[in-house]
């Protein structure tokens, strides 16, 4: 066992006043230096170099290594296409402006700056967070492009998730890779004039648009994880980590490290082994380096492995070790815990400076860089070697050379998987687990398996929804699919309605929900619902709309087929409904990716009744996307019903010509108490943050 929380040391550093004055020197030097630049870019005094080119081995060595290399500032870039992008060196005090595409970005101030954009819906794209800016970088074409900057540092990065509710922002786009997430940002601890703070920063990877900005009571951020509901954060500057939940971003513990430990990397440890508030913390110490075992509900400190090497980054769990970077000696290592020490997988000859990793199909993305004085870590024209290597065969894949525009710090995938910088993950593109499902015999087959193998008296086990990144990858854990049903009656009904019956203004004679319109003119454009039934956040109290009166004739044939015939429910399948909603999306609308949370997911079903898909089915898709795997495109057959773990991921895009309209049913296995049932009047306005006090009318 490891020392107790208490035994180690918890005061801030204080630098020593010949210190302070050498920071404030570099400061200055630096703020000058900026200032040049800016001059020199007017007198059109610019050097001309290639971003994400891809050197020989000797420019390599020169780019990382010569020190003249990095007083080169870099002021235009040229395109594969040969077209020039001026380039200006922005001041920490002033926000950058991007432009993406042809269309400009103007996030504030006067500093403009055009960036060659790539897609994040194309290729495998990692994403580093450096002292100057936040970019992605495509392994396959070495191409990196600037997403954000002008925000000091940049350090950890996770992806977002939306509930139905809007809790946060969403997390990707319709084709599954991740263009939401939060980063870590800081000022740079070698500018002491610096405004600004420690931050959580939503940025919109795709369009480089800051979408909020949320403060954190933490100093000198190091690294930022999430799992699920929980947000781990390394408080370097204050000696702690803390647990935060999420969405809320309320802090949970906050365990006392010390200030002198340097505490850098984050990895949540296995629930099943240690318990939900228990991680790993890489403690950099200015030296020799630890990995501890922290329980943060307790405070104490539970396993100590003290053999990972000199000022350690990086952490990832693989093969009963841990994958970490030895960054004092420029090395790649294993640590094996059972013998508390490691072994060397890869080394750099020239001794260089190591931070940012993942592993990605076992194979190892890390940062390598030239060491240099802490003032010059936020210069922007020094560059960083990312290293691809297999830890199968001990190879070395490749190194490229990237303009980072300051340190690079870390190395992440938030496209695909929130866990990518604390545990071995997959493209997804290869597994084998869940099939994609994509043509129409796909199609065909799984609702024909489904019919075959289904007794009909099941549903998803709603513990699969607890922890769904655990759950396992089985289709009955996700995606089941039932019995067709004749929804003619429902559909000829809904073509006597006007055609703009579902829109807000036509239900004049429902009640309203108000609290989620910013929600839905966000992430879900374009689509158009008509409740019928709706519950409070939690799923306890729930609200009868005066249209379910109007459609009830038409709806009830659709629950009895489904719950009691196939799912054996006795009685008024009605009573233990808790939602109950038309949902209609429009032609071209899209539903964006994202996760729903809350007591009405993780105690109820979901389930979907198709009633109108289009006949374009290939501009139609409705797409769940597992954690680590390939994603699954459910099929849409109008009167299929289908249950889904909407715990899981999931996305759904219409770009045919006419509307997909689905019955959306939120199912409790037992009879809502009639206590806990309200009936609305035409006219009523209800504020969903507040339905469980009641609706305000």
């Amino acid at each position: 066992r490891g020392p107790s929380m208490a035994s180690r040391s918890s005061y801030m550093l204080s630098p020593s006043a010949p210190s302070r004055r050498r920071r404030a020197s570099a400061a200055q030097a630096m703020r000058i230096r900026r200032a040049l630049m800016w001059a020199c870019t007017a007198l059109a005094c610019v050097a001309t170099y290639r971003v994400s080119s891809q050197p020989s081995a000797a420019d390599s060595t020169l780019a990382m290594f010569d020190d003249g290399a990095k007083s080169s500032a870099a002021f235009t870039s040229r395109r594969d296409d040969g077209v020039d992008v001026m380039r200006r060196p922005t001041p920490s005090l002033v926000s950058s402006s991007i432009v993406v595409g042809d269309a400009l970005v103007r996030e504030g101030g006067d500093a403009e700056r055009k960036v060659v954009s790539t897609p994040t819906s194309r290729g495998r794209l990692l994403t580093l967070s450096t002292h100057g800016a936040l970019m992605t970088f495509d392994i396959d074409t070495k191409k990196s492009t600037v997403v954000h900057e002008g925000r000091g540092v940049y350090y950890g990065i996770f992806p977002a998730d939306v509930g139905e509710e809007g809790d946060v922002a969403a997390s990707t786009g319709p084709h599954g890779n991740g263009h939401l997430a939060y980063v870590a940002s800081r000022p740079d601890n070698a500018d002491i004039t610096s405004p600004l703070t420690d931050s959580l920063l939503l940025i919109d990877l795709e369009k480089g648009v800051l979408v909020r900005d949320l403060k954190i009571d933490s100093k000198f951020t190091h690294d930022v994880v999430k799992r699920g509901s929980q947000v781990f954060i390394a408080d370097t500057g204050g000696g702690r980590v803390l647990e935060l939940e999420y969405p809320s971003m309320r802090v949970v513990f906050a365990a006392e490290i010390g200030v002198r430990q340097h505490v850098n990397t984050i990895v949540p440890a296995n629930v099943e082994e240690y318990g939900m508030h228990t991680v790993w913390a890489v403690l950099h110490n200015l030296g020799p380096s630890m990995l501890v075992l922290i329980d943060l509900e307790k405070g104490k400190v539970l396993k100590t492995l003290d053999k990972v090497g000199s000022k350690s980054h990086g952490c990832v769990p693989y093969k009963n070790g841990f994958i970490m970077l030895n960054s004092g000696e420029g090395q790649l290592i294993y640590v094996n815990p059972e013998i508390n020490d490691f072994h060397v997988l890869w080394i750099d000859p020239s001794n260089t400076f190591m931070k940012g990793l993942v592993v990605i199909d076992d194979i190892a993305y890390f940062g390598v860089s030239a060491f240099g004085k802490r003032w010059e870590r936020g210069d922007p024209s020094k560059t960083s070697d990312i290293v691809a290597f297999d830890l199968v065969s001990r190879t070395m894949l490749w190194r490229e050379t990237v303009q980072t525009l300051g340190l690079l710090n870390t190395i992440a995938a938030p496209m695909i998987d929130e866990a990518s910088t604390w545990k071995a993950i997959s493209w997804g593109m290869d597994d084998s687990a869940i099939p994609a499902i994509t043509t129409e015999n796909d199609k065909s087959q799984l609702l024909q398996d489904t019919v075959n193998d289904k007794d009909f008296s099941n549903w998803i086990d709603l513990s699969a929804k607890e922890r769904p990144e655990s759950s396992g990858l089985s289709r009955q854990n996700m995606l089941l699919m039932y019995k067709p049903i004749d929804v003619r009656d429902l559909q000829n009904f809904i073509n006597t309605l006007p055609r703009d019956a579902f829109k807000a203004y036509a239900q004049e004679k429902n009640a309203k929900l108000g609290g989620r319109t910013d929600n839905m003119e966000q992430f879900k454009p374009n689509v158009d619902t008509m409740i019928l039934v709706f519950s409070d956040r939690s799923g306890k109290e729930t609200y009868v709309f005066p249209y379910w009166h109007k459609l009830k004739r038409y709806v009830t044939p659709i629950l009895t087929d489904l719950f009691d015939k196939q799912l054996g429910i006795q009685g008024d399948p009605f009573a233990h409904i808790i939602r109950l909603q038309l949902a209609v999306m429009n032609p071209g609308s899209e539903i964006k990716r994202h996760v729903d949370r809350g007591g009405w997911v993780k105690n109820y079903h979901r389930f979907h009744v198709p009633i109108f898909v289009p006949s374009d089915q290939d501009a139609t898709e409705f797409v769940m996307s597992p954690m680590g795997a390939s994603r699954v495109n459910v099929p849409l057959s109008e009167g299929v019903p289908f249950e889904i773990n909407n715990a899981i991921a999931h996305w759904v895009t219409n770009f045919a010509q006419s509307w997909r309209i689905h019955l959306l049913i939120d199912f409790d296995e037992e009879i809502v108490p009639p206590e806990r049932r309200h009936a609305l009047e035409p006219g009523d306005v209800c504020d969903y943050s507040k339905l469980d006090s009641g609706c305000i009318s």
